[in-house]
């Protein structure tokens, strides 16, 4: 099979969808593996290091596609890359978040005929070992910009998380206990924050205890809850997702209007479209707005800042799936591997995905029967 590793083009975002190391791991089982020039320097590897991993170099985004089995980006296409769709049918493989995404990409993947898997979607039982680094390494970046952002450095109220003897800690409250939420809610007890974790899993805030100990305190997410923790907090980290769907708004206009002054909002669910009223997009350039008075800082793709790191950790995650599809093919890896068979939302131009259909429109198909 031959794979296709496009550069990223999306403002900010600096990871590369695969590592020199898993190019040459799909090169040893007898894989081609074209890479757009240049993809990877943002994330510290050079156009030599995957020509000596054994890849071909291509120079334009079309040298890469064309001939390519599978095409391999981090993040979705955006609107002026869909034209490297139009031809033969592709499989797309990335983070697509298609519920809530771009209707033109989905009507491009449709007309087309092409074949989308969705990584975040990639698992079983609960597990998401794609996403999994992400969202943890997300998590952990999340807490160091708090603490910049909470000094005068960033235009904070010049707060320390843990405090000091006779000073005490910021209170931080978590809203989600998924991933992103446990992995914040540890970085930020390991600066000696005090720390509420709330959600509305029983399973996952049992979870997040055994994982984060006796000191981290836990609430079933109810509104009340809710209200409570965020008029008590200096942090709030909003950190809410359903596999698959655009982020519930669990945080109102009202929510933020009780909140201290100095305060500090982050949606770490920004890339699912919020989980407040009053979220939108920003950068890391200009990563701050104020809303109701709170700040807010709502940057996407927050493993971008340490983008090797995250970079590494992702071509780990994945690999095992592309070797899956490289040695089976599309169809038999689908039949034999669930995970990939549960990320499958377009099946050669056949909507299979009943949440991208309630979003999107259109009727999904059972996949079994295209099979």
């Amino acid at each position: 099979m031959q794979f296709g590793v496009l550069k990223e083009r999306r403002v900010g975002e600096r990871r590369v969808a695969l590592t020199p190391d898993a190019v040459r791991a799909l090169v040893a089982e007898g894989h081609d593996v074209v890479v757009e020039a240049e993809s990877g320097i943002a994330a510290g590897f050079s156009d030599r290091d995957y020509m000596a991993a054994g890849a071909e170099l291509a120079f334009t985004p079309h040298g890469v596609v064309h001939g390519s089995h599978a095409v391999l980006k981090v993040r979705a296409p955006m609107e002026e890359e869909l034209d490297l769709l139009v031809g033969r049918p592709r499989l797309l493989v990335g983070f697509l978040h298609l519920a809530h995404g771009s209707r033109k990409l989905v009507e491009t993947l449709l007309a087309t005929e092409s074949t989308a898997l969705a990584l975040e979607l990639v698992g079983e039982a609960g597990r998401r070992p794609v996403m999994a680094p992400m969202s943890e390494i997300g998590g952990r970046i999340a807490l160091a910009l708090v603490q910049f952002h909470l000094s005068h450095a960033g235009g904070g109220p010049g707060t320390l998380l843990g405090g000091w003897v006779g000073v005490p800690p910021q209170q931080v409250t978590v809203i989600g206990a998924g991933m992103a939420g446990v992995a914040a809610a540890r970085e930020a007890m390991n600066l000696a924050a005090r720390v509420t974790v709330l959600d509305v899993d029983p399973g996952a805030l049992h979870r997040a205890s055994q994982a984060l100990g006796k000191h981290a305190v836990t609430a079933i997410a109810s509104p009340y809850e809710i209200a409570s923790a965020v008029e008590r907090a200096d942090v709030v980290i909003g950190a809410v997702a359903r596999p698959g769907q655009p982020a519930p708004r669990v945080l109102s206009r009202s929510h933020f209007r009780t909140m201290k002054q100095g305060s500090l909002f982050v949606d770490l669910s920004i890339d699912e479209g919020g989980c407040s009223e009053t979220s939108r997009p920003t950068s890391l350039d200009d990563p701050i707005y104020v809303e109701q008075g709170v700040r807010h800082l709502c940057v996407p793709n927050l493993p971008s800042v340490v983008a090797r790191t995250a970079s590494r950790a992702h071509s780990i995650a994945v690999l095992p799936y592309l070797r899956a599809l490289g040695r089976h093919g599309l169809d038999e890896a689908l039949r034999r591997n669930e995970p990939l068979f549960n990320s499958t939302q377009i099946f050669r131009g056949e909507l299979v995905s009943r949440r991208v259909a309630r979003f999107h429109g259109g009727t999904a198909r059972a996949l079994p029967d295209l099979l």
